[in-house]
Formats: C-alpha cells, sequence, structure tokens
C-alpha cells in the first residue's frame, strides 16, 4: 500500500467520508472513463472535490486524467485494497451486547429480522454477519450493525432486543466512520438490510478473525464480477 500523507493544499484525501463517496460511485463501473462533472453529481459532492480528490489519486497511481474534464480509475483491486489499509487505522466505536434467548449469531438475525419495524436507523448489517447474506464464506459467532448515531440510539435497540451491555456479547452496535457515506448502496438481502459489497469489504478487512479471507472472497465472488460486466 502507498501510504497517504497529508495531503497538500491542491489535493484531497480521497477516503475520507465526502470524497470517498466518488470512489464508491465510479466502482459501480471503474473501467469508464468518467467526465468529472457527471462524477461529482452522480456522487452529490462538488467538481472541485472530485478534481482534488482525483489529484491526490494521480500522485500514487491510481487515477489518470483522459481529459481536462475526464479521469478514469486505473486499478480498481488496488485502489480496493488500499483504501481497505488505510480505513483500518481509522477510529470506530462499539458498544457492544449480549441478548437473553439468543443462543447463536442466526438466532440473532432472527431475533432481529422479526423487529424490524421497530428499530430505529437509518442501519445495515456488516462485517461476518452481513457478508454471510452476500458471499458466505466463513463461519462467524458476532454480529455488527452499521449505525449512524448509535451513542444516542443504542438504548432503543436495547429496549426492542432485550439487549444487555457486555464487554464480550456476540452484538456490536457500532458508530461508523463512515456517518454519511458507509450506507450508501446498502441492500436488503432476506428482509435484512445490509451495507454496499464495497463496504462489506472495508469493514470485513478490518476485523481480526478471518475478516480478510472474507473480504477477498468479497472481492472475487462479487465485486470483480461485476466490475467484468460492466464493461
Amino acid at each position: 500500500m502507498k501510504l497517504l500523507k497529508t495531503p497538500p493544499s491542491q489535493e484531497r484525501n480521497p477516503f475520507a467520508d465526502s470524497a470517498s463517496m466518488l470512489l464508491r460511485t465510479a466502482l459501480a463501473a471503474p473501467a469508464e472513463v468518467w467526465g468529472i462533472r457527471e462524477l461529482s453529481r452522480m456522487a452529490g459532492t462538488s467538481p472541485a472535490l472530485a478534481i482534488l480528490s482525483l489529484r491526490q489519486l494521480q500522485r500514487i497511481g491510481l487515477a489518470s486524467r483522459e481529459s481536462p474534464t475526464e479521469a478514469r480509475f486505473l486499478d480498481p483491486v488496488q485502489l480496493l485494497r488500499d483504501w481497505a489499509a488505510w480505513y483500518a487505522m481509522k477510529p470506530v466505536k462499539y458498544y457492544r451486547f449480549s441478548i437473553d434467548g439468543a443462543a447463536d449469531a442466526n438466532a440473532i438475525l432472527n431475533r432481529i429480522s422479526k423487529s424490524l419495524p421497530h428499530l430505529p436507523g437509518p442501519w445495515a448489517l456488516t462485517c461476518m454477519a452481513g457478508a454471510s447474506l452476500v458471499a458466505p464464506f466463513a463461519t462467524f459467532k458476532e454480529v455488527h450493525v452499521h449505525l449512524p448515531n448509535a451513542g444516542k440510539l443504542k438504548r432503543s435497540w436495547q429496549d426492542v432486543l432485550r439487549l444487555q451491555p457486555d464487554n464480550l456479547g456476540p452484538i456490536h452496535l457500532i458508530e461508523p466512520y463512515y456517518a454519511d457515506s458507509g450506507l450508501h448502496g446498502a441492500q436488503v438481502i432476506r428482509k435484512l438490510p445490509v451495507v454496499s459489497a464495497v463496504q462489506l469489504y472495508l469493514d470485513c478487512y478490518r476485523y481480526p478473525v478471518r475478516g480478510r479471507e472474507q473480504a477477498e472472497h468479497i472481492l472475487s465472488r462479487v465485486l470483480m464480477p461485476r466490475w467484468r460486466d460492466a464493461r
């Protein structure tokens, strides 16, 4: 990985929250030559932010300017891996709980599924539990919920699911680093909301127990076939 230094004044960190929307948008079809204004419009960012972020990606060899108004992303696999390595160092706050009457991860997911109308959000499953619905690979014992404002909403989740605070508990309510962009592209699988495959890759990559294997499985089984089909 090419470590990102503090960006100079004419660059922006492309992995920061708002700027990452450009990557999330472009990774839907990374082989395209993207018009910078079109990309920024689709990502909900300003053209100025797109230009400054692309300069940083150019500097580390992950993008090229095809013209003054167009850009191409050069290596989506390396881009995603560099992004994940950077993201793995970012702080994420976890609130951990045990749950009465749910002995394993599948029982927890069943409890969540039955309680869907009463759980405040927005939110989505992530890490290994989310991956089990998208690209099953490794066994898992914990359930992670991507929940912006988890600090404010955790009490409601406790009440609905009968959760008990537990530093070793299997349920993690995550106050995510990507408070705004992390739910971009969230999907519904078996009636449960799950973060996008890109966010799953990022979250699994930092997970300590077989997380990187699971992340690479998502890359090979979900993302790379999508990228081939988008050409």
